[in-house]
C-alpha cells in the first residue's frame, strides 16, 4: 500500500488493489492530493507481474522518488515519493516465501534450509557497458535508461525473471519477447536497448 503523509502526520492510506492507480488533483482519481503544487492526473502507478511502479504523467512540478526526480521506475519497500506537499511510503511484504514455505516452516526443523534466490551474473557483450560483469546482490537489477528501452532483472524464489518496463520490447536470444516477463534460464542472451547481455544463473 501507499502510506500518505503531509506536515509529518499520516493523513490517508491508498491499498494497491488495483494494476493500475492515478494520484493527483482530480477528485475522481484513486488517490485525491489537493494542493498547488499537484497537477489533475500527476502520476500513476501500473502493476507488471507483482512489481509496481511509478511513472510521472508529465505533471509540472515533477515526481521524486527518495529525493530523486523520477519519470518512470520501479517501486521498492520502503521507497519515498514526494509529490507536492506530500509524501507516499510504499510499503509490501517482500517477496521472499512461497505460500508453500510457510506452512512447512511451522512443521520442519529450524536447521532446514530454506530456498534461496538464484546467484546471477551478467556479462555485458555489447553497449555502453560491454565488458563490464555485473553479480547481482539485489532483488532488482535495472538495465537500460529512462527515455529509451528499459527492462528490470528480478531474483525470485520461484527463478529469475526479465521485466519489460519501457520502449521496445527486451529480445531474448535473438527473439523480441513477446511477454511483459519472461523467465530466463541459465546461458540466455537478453537485447535491452543497445545493451546485449548473457545471464548465468548457479
Amino acid at each position: 500500500m501507499l502510506v500518505v503523509f503531509c506536515g509529518g502526520r499520516q493523513v490517508n492510506e491508498l491499498p494497491l488493489d488495483k494494476a493500475t492507480l492515478s494520484i493527483g488533483r482530480d477528485p475522481q482519481g484513486d488517490l485525491y492530493l489537493a494542493g498547488p503544487k499537484i497537477s489533475r492526473l500527476h502520476a500513476k502507478l501500473t502493476q507488471i507481474s507483482s512489481n509496481y511502479f511509478i511513472e510521472d504523467c508529465d505533471s509540472t512540478n515533477g515526481t521524486l522518488l527518495n529525493g530523486r526526480p523520477v519519470h518512470k521506475h520501479i517501486l521498492r519497500p520502503g521507497d519515498n515519493l514526494h509529490i507536492g506537499d506530500f509524501e507516499l511510503r510504499y510499503m509490501v511484504a517482500d517477496d521472499i516465501t512461497e505460500p508453500d514455505e510457510a506452512v512447512h516452516a511451522v512443521a520442519q526443523p529450524a536447521t532446514k534450509n530454506r530456498r534461496e534466490r538464484q546467484k546471477v551474473v551478467l556479462f555485458f557483450l555489447q553497449g555502453p557497458a560491454s565488458g563490464q560483469v555485473e553479480r547481482l546482490t539485489e532483488p532488482l537489477f535495472t538495465v537500460g535508461c529512462p527515455g529509451g528501452s528499459v527492462a528490470v532483472v528480478a531474483r525470485r524464489i520461484q527463478g529469475t525473471y526479465l521485466l519489460h518496463i519501457g520502449g521496445e520490447m527486451p529480445v531474448v536470444n535473438g527473439a523480441e519477447t513477446t511477454q511483459q516477463t519472461v523467465q530466463l534460464q541459465d546461458g540466455d542472451v537478453i537485447g535491452v536497448g543497445e545493451h546485449q547481455i548473457k545471464v548465468t544463473l548457479h
